[in-house]
């Protein structure tokens, strides 16, 4: 139960600066689509989409031109129109710019939509008689994953229900500075959110949802309740949550709101709830009423080098360089470029990487707001990580264990609970970059997983043919005991030798009196 009087709080978090006002103060624009769209078909957790169109071909805006090759996948649509130009293995906005199958579309600037837009978006009444089916399927076909920065296929959380959902949280807890895409939404499309929650009601049938956002937001909660109250929607709450960093994680969120925590290794489902960005929610309303598939978002575009942060709707596959050279970037002073907001984000090696659809902010910063303030220094076990650390793990044991190579150890300390937010690594006087060591214990923990499954693989198939060749002596070792036993009595022997030869014998006489009687047959 949810008691909007009375919020909980989670251990640990920050106080951090905004830095919001600039993007939202110059509103919404939607950008120039460029002369060339790189679409990465990599998905969460290293899913890969399969192409179904080969390089030459024309695509309209909104065509499909990738499905999923699992059930974890997701459906990927072009962002404009135009002809397929290059599929090939290229950088993506991604951590460490991982590379994955891209397809390139050279656009011809009419951006025409494929037929399957409606011309007239669906009425309220038309969306409502909608079964949950109906909205699950499409949840699925429009290629939506959450937008929050996770980029969790949408379709599973309604598909693998562990337990019945009581709650649907939508999280608009936009908690990390300069990310202001989500606040942009809100204020711009909240008849929309609403019916994009009630849709995920119906899909859910979750009992309530919770429009959770920051107590700084200003007049949003405000208008989100005068437009309920109008339409007698009683199902929807909305609350304001203290703008406290990483407050907009799913877990802490969640403690917030219900004090309840997500077990270790656990997921929201299994409280029966189900969380989901806000701009998730927007994108699932324009596929149902319009028959826009997933194809493009609200980005933030900020930092020291931008000398106009504004937020733009943004075509899937942008290149970040086209987003820069529209926000008045000063390429001089520019020393690093950063997919995500500051604590959270990853570093991009150049302007040429293309945005996907879990790009929320591009950051262009200085070298005076990158620099690391004095060098890295051993750890003084002072304990401030663990002071701020809003999973309630312990960073510094987890850091000496990686270092020391034991990542066993660090995985029995709950290193998978680590959110990543950089709490840690921002307390630190040691000025360790802690998150560095928990990422890179994660994938070598996930190689090691990786061989040591293949490893098992390999092992059960020697094993089963082990079994094979134990099976074929036996057989052969049985035949031989047979063929043995009857060669042991010359006079059986002799008897079976004879017997053969008479049925050979007989199988030759029965033969030719068939073609003899072939022949008389024929001659009358």
């Amino acid at each position: 139960d949810i008691n909007i009087n009375h919020l909980h709080s989670f251990k640990g978090g920050l106080k951090l600066k905004h830095h919001k006002n600039d993007s939202l103060q110059n509103g919404l624009s939607r950008l120039q689509t460029a002369e060339k769209l790189v679409i990465s078909l990599r998905i969460n957790r290293g899913n890969i989409a399969t192409p179904i169109v080969n390089i030459g071909d024309q695509v309209l805006k909104g065509q499909l031109i990738a499905q999923p090759d699992s059930q974890n996948g997701s459906f990927i649509h072009a962002s404009s129109s135009g002809v397929v130009s290059a599929i090939e293995q290229r950088a993506t906005a991604s951590p460490d710019a991982d590379v994955a199958t891209t397809i390139e579309i050279s656009t011809d600037g009419k951006d025409q939509w494929i037929n399957t837009v409606l011309d007239k978006p669906l009425s309220q009444e038309q969306l409502m008689a909608l079964t949950a089916q109906e909205v699950i399927t499409a949840i699925h076909k429009s290629g939506l994953v959450g937008l929050g920065g996770a980029g969790f296929p949408t379709h599973l959380k309604y598909t693998s229900k562990i337990n019945d959902i009581n709650t649907l949280i939508i999280n608009a807890a936009e908690c990390e500075p300069y990310i202001s895409c989500d606040e942009q939404l809100m204020i711009d499309y909240p008849d929309d959110i609403i019916e994009g929650i009630l849709l995920m009601l119906k899909a859910s049938a979750a009992k309530k949802a919770v429009f959770a956002l920051e107590d700084q937001v200003g007049g949003i909660k405000s208008t989100i309740e005068k437009k309920l109250k109008i339409r007698n929607i009683t199902n929807i709450i909305v609350v304001k949550v203290p703008t406290i960093y990483p407050a907009g994680g799913e877990k802490q969120l969640i403690k917030v709101l219900t004090g309840n925590e997500v077990p270790s290794a656990g997921l929201p489902l299994d409280l029966g709830i189900i969380v989901q960005n806000v701009g998730t929610v927007k994108a699932l309303f324009d596929y149902i009423a319009h028959g826009k598939p997933l194809i493009e978002r609200i980005i933030t575009v900020a930092g020291d080098s931008i000398g106009k942060a504004q937020n733009f709707i943004v075509p899937i596959g942008t290149p970040i360089k086209h987003l820069l050279d529209n926000s008045e970037c000063n390429y001089d002073s520019l020393h690093r470029l950063i997919i995500g907001g500051p604590m959270m984000g990853y570093a991009m090696p150049n302007a040429e990487i293309a945005v996907d659809k879990t790009t929320n902010c591009v950051l262009a910063l200085t070298a005076e707001n990158t620099k690391q303030h004095g060098a890295e220094l051993p750890c003084i076990r002072c304990g401030e990580c663990v002071n701020v650390c809003p999973a309630q793990l312990l960073p510094q044991q987890l850091h000496w264990y990686i270092k020391g190579g034991n990542l066993e150890k660090a995985r029995q300390h709950h290193l998978y609970d680590c959110i990543e937010c950089g709490a840690c690594a921002w307390v630190c006087p040691s000025q360790i970059r802690l998150v560095d060591f928990y990422r890179y214990a994660k994938s070598e923990l996930k190689y090691l997983d990786y061989k040591r499954i293949k490893s098992d693989e390999a092992q059960i198939r020697h094993e089963q043919r082990e079994q094979r060749l134990l099976k074929l002596k036996q057989e052969r070792a049985a035949k031989r005991k047979r063929t043995r036993r009857r060669t042991s009595d010359p006079n059986k022997m002799k008897k079976d030798l004879q017997a053969t030869l008479d049925r050979v014998k007989k199988t030759k006489i029965d033969k030719q009196n068939k073609e003899s009687e072939g022949q008389n047959d024929v001659q009358s």
